[in-house]
């Protein structure tokens, strides 16, 4: 490794994500909880730029229409939904919805059922309560939500739940662009949450504050797996657990359709600076489980790029064990550490980590634990701090006790001039494409752009006109 200022130091200590995790279910631990019986204010930051041109929406997306537009309100939506058929779209007026939204029809492929708000910029709200989860997805698939407000009003409820376990499986979804309050009531209450086998689900441009965690996919015992998603754009703030955790997966089911394949986590926000459970409840801002040890998914991957982590004062910003890469994000703790990768449920398998940038006051990153019989590379990287850098195979990286010597603007807030792009003459290594997996925008820099010239951290070089500022709140969806 390259080394600046004071020299980096490699300590063995043991790390993990507290105690015993709690299972995210609060009202039902298979999650058959009931429906609403019949009869926030926007974010006020800049996400900056989109993401880079080459980003798209996933190929089977494009299902709309083909059907009727309907329109209802609080009064009549709940008799209008169970008359949904494949290509509708339901359009929701402004107001005050206090049954819940249950969605048990199904769209088609190329005929996606839609229910979103009439006016996104005159939401519909749902209210939270104690007795069923706000938007709980029942088996359905080929469907689409947006554009709707959550207020969890405090109450037991989820914001959105797949539930019914294994006898209920669903695909083809898309939550997107849905504002999220109130969910706070308890660390397991959470916004975001699948408790049934479910498959191609993109979650995507979702404002998630003050939960008790943000999103939580899959079950705690392994089973209900959270199968080649795509989470994107999304901002998660201060949770009392978890921005983000997709379970370890034991064997998957043999449900018909479910495919394999890898799972996308780009250009999302996840902070916690305040509010955040200790002791041993304390969690990572992000945690990824293990992928199944055998059989169909035992080679998938979580792809882990563009995004954006900041602060958590009592664990790691990120946790992750079996296949990874990791690389293009931005990792800043001012509070503690930042990337441990090590055996949780299972053991780190196939791992790499390579041009992130990283400044942290306690643990820069830390590779441990892994499989034998697989590689756990670590390449590339910008690492600042006290502990930069604890890794058996790594190469190329660059690290140091101070940030400053080598970035803009380290020591600034997210929104107020923070600034991790390389100062000019610094950074720069000799990069070998075949130290680099065969990843989607491995190319492409934490802004979006190429990369040209060999730099280690998340930046292709200081910035330029198309750099985009680190706020707490992610990239718009690009139009």
């Amino acid at each position: 490794m390259v080394l600046l200022g004071l020299l980096c130091i490699s300590l063995a200590v043991a790390c993990d994500d507290g105690a015993a995790e709690l299972d995210a279910g609060p009202i039902a631990t298979d999650g058959a909880t009931r429906d609403a019986a019949p009869d926030a204010e926007a974010p006020p930051e800049d996400g900056g730029a989109p993401p880079a041109t080459g980003w798209a929406p996933q190929p089977w997306e494009d299902c709309e229409g083909g059907g009727r537009t309907l329109s209802a309100e609080p009064g009549d939506y709940r008799d209008v939904l169970d008359t949904l058929e494949p290509g509708d779209t339901l359009q929701l007026a402004p107001g005050d919805y206090t049954r819940g939204l249950p969605l048990r029809r199904s769209g088609e492929e190329g005929r996606c059922i839609v229910i979103e708000a009439a006016d996104p910029t005159d939401r519909p709200r749902f209210e939270g309560s104690d007795a069923f989860n706000v938007i709980a997805v029942h088996g359905a698939s080929w469907i689409k939500v947006r554009h709707l407000d959550v207020d969890g009003l405090g109450r037991a409820g989820f914001g959105v739940a797949s539930q019914g376990g294994t006898d209920a499986p669903t695909h083809h979804v898309v939550i997107e662009g849905l504002r999220m309050t109130g969910l706070g009531g308890g660390q397991q209450i959470v916004g975001v949450s699948t408790k049934s086998p479910a498959w191609d689900w993109v979650i995507r441009g979702n404002h998630i504050e003050g939960a008790g965690t943000g999103l939580y996919l899959g079950n705690s015992d392994g089973n209900q797996p959270f199968v080649r998603g795509v989470v994107e754009l999304n901002t998660v703030l201060d949770p009392i657990g978890y921005c983000m955790q997709i379970k370890h997966q034991n064997p998957r089911p043999d449900l018909p359709g479910m495919p394999t394949g890898d799972t996308i986590i780009r250009y999302n926000v996840f902070a916690k600076t305040t509010g955040a459970s200790t002791g041993g409840s304390a969690r990572p801002s992000l945690l990824l489980g293990h992928l199944p040890g055998s059989g169909p998914g035992v080679d998938d991957r979580y792809l882990v790029y563009g995004n954006f982590l900041y602060d958590n004062a009592t664990e790691m910003l990120m946790q992750a064990e079996g296949n990874l890469a990791i690389y293009a994000n931005v990792f800043v703790n001012p509070n503690g550490g930042a990337l441990t990768v090590q055996p949780h449920n299972g053991v780190p398998r196939q791992v790499d980590v390579f041009f992130n940038t990283i400044v942290a006051e306690g643990r820069g990153v830390r590779v441990t634990g892994g499989d034998g019989a697989f590689a756990q590379r670590v390449r590339y990287n910008a690492i600042f701090g006290p502990m930069p850098l604890s890794a058996d195979d790594e190469a190329g990286n660059v690290t140091g006790a101070d940030a400053s010597e080598a970035l803009v603007a380290p020591g600034s807030a997210p929104g107020a001039g923070l600034d991790l792009h390389p100062r000019a003459g610094m950074l720069g290594v000799t990069v070998d494409p075949a130290e680099l997996p065969d990843v989607p925008d491995r190319d492409r820099d934490h802004d979006g752009r190429v990369r040209s010239e060999g730099f280690a951290g998340a930046y292709a070089g200081p910035a330029d006109g198309s750099a985009t500022p680190l706020t707490l709140m992610a990239r718009p969806r690009p139009e």
